[in-house]
């Protein structure tokens, strides 16, 4: 979408159109991963879908909600209010020219609230479909499967791996020990219940999981099936009668 004039944009604006909207986080990922891990998977499983002839791609949102994130250097954080507002607002100009179907790409767990909610209401205010689509969760029952549980996906063995089946510049397997030292499961709880998300309360260095079983040919095979749950999706998107 940046890259056309105007004139270009009114003209590829159809009934069909699907804008997908990539959103991310700038947090920290252990000792091992970049900061914009959350980033660099939501625009790398957008940029799958560049061919399809009913997408529009927008530009990306690197930062979402991930205060709880703050006491480790280079986290960036915006409140949930203040998401909904912003990414509803861009929607909302969207719908103004004509582009009424939206998926949003998104790549951190804390953002799937806020946005599902702004979508809710989005929705019910203007004539609109909009769907957060989150990989892990589209594909959450081939992931238990493969891991024999449902991982914590934070910097852990399965985000990272599909993290290097992105984008393997971004990871550094040579702290994958030290930062396999953080926590098994993410949150710190008592008797079962969780007591805290802030982040330093339940892992050291940031990590959760054990990136030390990081598998590449896991991380390939999350990506294809993500990435076939999305374009099924477009698809299903493009032919919607609103």
């Amino acid at each position: 979408m940046k890259d056309v004039t105007w004139q270009q944009f009114k003209e590829s604006v159809s009934n069909k159109k699907v804008a997908i909207l990539p959103i991310g986080s700038i947090e920290q990922h252990g000792l091992h991963a970049a900061l914009g891990t959350d980033l660099f998977i939501a625009e790398g499983l957008s940029r799958t879908a560049e061919g399809h002839e009913n997408v529009m791609m927008l530009p990306s949102l690197p930062v979402g909600v991930a205060e709880y994130h703050r006491h480790f250097a280079g986290s960036l954080w915006v409140r949930p209010e203040t998401l909904k507002q912003y990414v509803g607002e861009v929607i909302t100009s969207l719908a103004y020219h004509g582009v009424r179907k939206v998926i949003i790409v998104n790549g951190h767990g804390g953002n799937r609230e806020p946005l599902k909610e702004m979508a809710r209401y989005v929705m019910m205010e203007e004539r609109i479909h909009i769907v957060v689509w989150t990989w892990f969760e589209s594909i959450e029952p081939e992931i238990i499967r493969m891991y024999g549980r449902r991982p914590p996906l934070h910097a852990d063995e399965a985000e990272t791996a599909m993290l290097m089946a992105l984008k393997p510049d971004a990871v550094m397997p040579e702290f994958y020990e030290a930062s396999a030292q953080g926590a098994g499961e993410w949150g710190k709880f008592y008797r079962g219940t969780m007591i805290s998300q802030v982040v330093r309360d339940f892992t050291p260095t940031g990590a959760t999981g054990d990136p030390t079983k990081t598998d590449l040919k896991l991380g390939e095979r999350m990506l294809e099936l993500s990435k076939q749950n999305l374009h099924e999706l477009i698809d299903y998107m493009s032919d919607l009668q609103l």
